[in-house]
């Protein structure tokens, strides 16, 4: 990293609030002003990074095409969702999705230019759930399905870690990644939640196989079990891997009192769990990180819970 640097940048910018999901839809615009607002009060020790709109062709380094086209053709329609499952739109999503993609590979590209060390990116739609064919939880592309694969081809890293850690299991970025050993995927959740997928027999298929590690929580159950489970599982797979990158899929929707989760996680929680990745990255990665936010509906929780995780990040 460049000595002169700022270490952590957060990328975060009206332009998400584009994407209109409807009344009293939990994944809103009002949630992401919330999450703005909060990210307005950090220092200048934190730098702002800028987006860009996401190619095409990026787009189809985690999709196929006729999904990409999908996406396109049911923007340009009006449609109110996708066809191929529960995800509200409206005729600026597919913009707005290529936006908050881009914007993540920039952040990529300012961590391995050595700009940045770590930087969070604020970006909506989430991704997570979103497959290479299908969208579905409110995702449309994957936004880190994407990067994982962009820092490969385009900066010719051979091993990328994906840490996971929403109450909702990332059953898209599992998919696109089952039969990859190149990419480690590891995913904290609630168990028997939607999507009703991640169980920890899951480990990966083909070439793939000890290259998924789904981490099942109970309903109910507190962040020290998290952190717990870090430790146990999550720390020595990373150790095990020895990835050139790391990319957090973060969701605060297991926090407490978020209206769709029902883990009892803290803001000390997603804090801890921010170290411990952060430590896992100077170890394995000179230190390179980017997240991206998946998840969380309370939006005073979401601000709260994101502060904490960028705050760590330092």
């Amino acid at each position: 990293m460049n000595e002169d640097c700022q270490s952590v940048g957060v990328h975060y910018h009206s332009c998400y609030e584009r994407h209109d999901t409807g009344p009293g839809h939990p994944e809103s615009a009002a949630r992401y002003q919330a999450l703005e607002a909060a990210l307005e009060t950090l220092p200048a020790s934190v730098a702002r990074v800028g987006g860009r709109k996401a190619s095409v062709a990026e787009i189809l380094l985690a999709h196929e095409h006729y999904y990409h086209d999908l996406v396109y053709r049911s923007a340009e329609t009006f449609a109110d969702k996708l066809p191929t499952g529960d995800t509200a739109i409206c005729e600026e999503s597919y913009e707005v999705a290529l936006e908050a993609a881009g914007a993540v590979l920039a952040a990529t590209d300012a961590v391995m230019r050595g700009d940045l060390q770590s930087v969070f990116c604020a970006v909506r739609p989430p991704g997570h759930h979103a497959t290479a064919t299908r969208g579905m939880g409110f995702c449309i592309f994957n936004h880190v399905a994407i990067a994982a694969r962009y820092l490969q081809s385009r900066h010719g890293l051979m091993k990328v870690a994906i840490i996971d850690w929403d109450v909702h299991h990332g059953n898209g970025t599992e998919a696109i990644f089952i039969e990859d050993p190149s990419v480690l995927y590891i995913s904290l959740h609630e168990a028997n939640m939607y999507p009703y997928t991640g169980l920890a027999s899951e480990q990966g298929q083909g070439a793939g196989q000890g290259f998924n590690l789904n981490i099942p929580l109970p309903h109910h159950s507190e962040g020290s079990l998290a952190l717990e489970e870090w430790e146990n599982q999550i720390a020595p797979a990373i150790d095990d891997f020895k990835p050139d990158f790391i990319l957090i899929s973060a969701g605060f929707d297991a926090r407490v009192d978020d209206p769709i989760g029902g883990l009892r996680w803290t803001d000390d929680t997603f804090a801890a769990m921010t170290r411990r990745a952060r430590s896992l990255a100077a170890r394995w990665c000179h230190g390179r990180l980017v997240s991206v936010l998946e998840g969380g509906y309370n939006p005073g929780g979401l601000a709260s819970a994101a502060l904490a995780h960028v705050r760590a990040l330092g």
